[in-house]
């Protein structure tokens, strides 16, 4: 018979010990060891699992730990696992051998061979660096019936989604992460146009690692099979379906439109955007617009070209105006609570209004898009930040057009399919709205010929106000890209990650 410590949730023994049969059937705590072997192999990590045989009283055939075993009563963790290596698996290591990853508890209720199971563990993880064939570990047969290499990544995916019968806590898998991410050698793809200083930021981020820095859009298929991670935009998001190794893009900008199509990424490859580093530019460009539009500079611009000293008489105030955002996102609260310091009214409109913190002190009132016709009349300013996809796409539709008055000012500095182009020039070339500042249009580029070139009170910028026409901007794309790569080698989530159902991030 084996007996087991009856410990405390952390591990202490509390005097008492249990049969093991009797711990399981009874639910009492005891402990556990837990080897999982890794081996490098072309700079990817491999895990090794075995496959329990099917007399095990609990799980049987299933895939299962590298070595895990409970630990006898009056013996410690690592004798224990040191033991249980050379019993199930017959490796012979030191203890020095042994990288201690952490400790997780669990519980578990099941009926296995008619009978219950009441498993409460105490665990502690360990990670073992050993390169051996399946073939020449010695199996302790009556417990297990095979050993299997699993690329890791590959591994943490089959766990994920249940793809293989197995008995393994993804938690637990993931304790590994920091230590699998010290041996993994990855190619990291960079495509902005970083400077030297930025480079040897990111190089610090992730040192061992294999970095290409380029400019330029056009890269051989060998180069996209080859990337691991990419920082940065592709000349085409159809140029994913090569990258058959990626693990990871962050794009520079914070749309995603064309990124997140079925089939795009890779199996298990995650998507993250640049939110948060486009807010301060884009505000300053839209504030820079209203301004222009609201006190008449454009026509003031044109008089000083034709030295013309002529007053365009009355303009409008800013300060009080109804300030209504559409697209809640960084651009558009960082806009939003730019005007509120300007003495204006802010009101938002996003996808969903879920929790009060979703409405800071500063803005009036934060509503969904079926408010959208209720709130337009009262806006003065209607700023658009929106992202491109389905759900946009014409949110400022000619009926939502004709509900503006018109004094009112249109903004949009998020995709040009947001808007009924039509219907906004028609808006503008009768004055039925005051004024409108379009950073994106559709189609984008504006052909020379279109007839919104002409149209009165519109200013048109060429897609700039983000992008990396501020050095500040792709300054703070280069901090999140080097946090996240100090995040992901660590073994910790990467921030900013997109769904990619929705198109917007986590």
């Amino acid at each position: 018979m084996e007996y087991l410590d009856i410990v405390d949730e952390n591990g202490v023994p509390t005097g008492k010990i249990a049969e093991r049969t009797a711990a399981h059937k009874q639910g009492l705590r005891h402990r556990t060891s837990h080897v999982w072997i890794l081996r490098e192999r072309a700079g990817k990590v491999e895990v090794l699992l075995q496959k329990r045989s099917q007399n095990k009283d609990s799980f049987p055939g299933c895939y299962d730990i590298s070595s895990a075993g409970h630990i006898p009563a009056g013996v410690d963790f690592i004798p224990s696992a040191l033991r249980e290596l050379k019993e199930e698996l017959g490796c012979s290591v030191s203890e020095n051998e042994l990288i201690c990853c952490g400790q997780r508890r669990f519980s578990y209720d099941g009926v296995f061979h008619g009978k219950e199971f009441h498993d409460r563990q105490v665990s502690n993880v360990y990670a073992l660096w050993l390169d051996r064939r399946p073939e020449d570990f010695a199996l302790q047969k009556e417990e297990l019936e095979e050993v299997c290499w699993f690329e890791f990544e590959s591994c943490l995916r089959l766990v994920e989604k249940n793809e293989i019968p197995h008995c393994i806590y993804l938690e637990e898998l993931q304790m590994l992460l920091p230590e699998v991410r010290k041996r993994e050698r990855l190619c990291i793809l960079v495509t902005p146009p970083v400077t030297e200083e930025e480079k040897q930021q990111l190089l610090q981020a992730a040192p061992g690692q294999k970095f290409f820095f380029t400019e330029k859009p056009e890269l051989t298929e060998e180069q996209l099979r080859c990337v691991d991670i990419i920082l940065g935009n592709l000349q085409s998001p159809l140029q994913l379906k090569k990258c058959e190794n990626l693990k990871w893009i962050q794009l520079n900008n914070a749309g995603t439109e064309g990124y997140c199509e079925p089939g795009l990424l890779p199996e298990g490859a995650q998507l993250a955007n640049a939110t948060g580093a486009y807010g301060m530019a884009i505000s300053e460009h839209m504030i820079g617009c209203l301004f222009a539009l609201r006190k008449k500079l454009l026509l003031y611009w044109d008089n000083q070209k034709a030295h013309c000293w002529n007053s365009e008489g009355h303009v409008k105030v800013i300060e009080r105006s109804n300030v209504l955002v559409i697209g809640c996102g960084d651009i558009g609260m960082t806009f939003g609570r730019k005007m509120n310091a300007l003495g204006c009214r802010v009101s938002g409109i996003r996808r969903r209004v879920s929790k009060k913190s979703d409405c800071p002190e500063w803005m009036e009132g934060m509503y969904g898009m079926d408010s959208l016709e209720e709130r337009l009349p009262k806006a003065d300013i209607v700023a658009m930040s929106l992202p491109g996809n389905a759900s946009t796409y014409h949110v400022l539709s000619r009926e939502r057009i004709a509900l503006l008055s018109d004094n009112a000012v249109v903004l949009n500095v998020g995709r040009g399919t947001a808007i009924d182009t039509d219907a906004l020039a028609d808006a503008l070339y009768a004055g039925k709205i005051a004024g409108a500042a379009l950073d994106v249009t559709d189609p984008e580029p504006l052909p020379a010929d279109h007839r919104l070139w002409n149209a009165p009170n519109l200013l048109i910028t060429p897609h700039v106000s983000g992008g990396f026409s501020l050095p500040e901007t792709l300054e703070k794309i280069v901090g999140l890209f080097a946090d996240n790569l100090e995040r992901y080698f660590a073994g910790q989530p990467i921030e900013n990650l997109v769904n990619l159902q929705t198109g917007y991030r986590e």
